[in-house]
């Protein structure tokens, strides 16, 4: 199993959003709770898996997104795998940076 977790610098709730409004843009298929993992099947370099998504909460203004590539498409070798994952997380990172330069 491929994951990344990295620190970011918003609230859990913030974060969730993001993870959502990112697979709503990549049309995913998810389940949505705001506790928990998410799970979702994501089409990531033209390739459909499933990932799991979590946040914890550091503090107030701080939380820790980790991303699981839990059941990859067969075709994906180590390098696309390990590649998806971290395109997952920029893509949640960058939302976040978009919603913070709006406020």
């Amino acid at each position: 199993m491929f994951s990344l977790k990295r620190n970011i610098d918003c609230s859990r709730r913030m974060a969730v959003y993001a993870i959502f409004d990112v697979l709503d843009r990549m049309e995913s298929n998810y389940a949505q709770e705001i506790v928990g993992d998410i799970k979702a099947e994501v089409n990531v370099l033209g390739h459909t898996s499933a990932y799991a998504f979590a946040v914890t909460e550091e503090s107030k203004n701080t939380s820790i997104i980790h991303i699981s590539l839990i059941h990859p498409a067969a075709e994906l070798d180590d390098e696309n795998k390990q590649l998806s994952v971290l395109y997952l997380m920029d893509s949640v990172f960058q939302h976040i940076d978009e919603v913070h330069a709006v406020q």
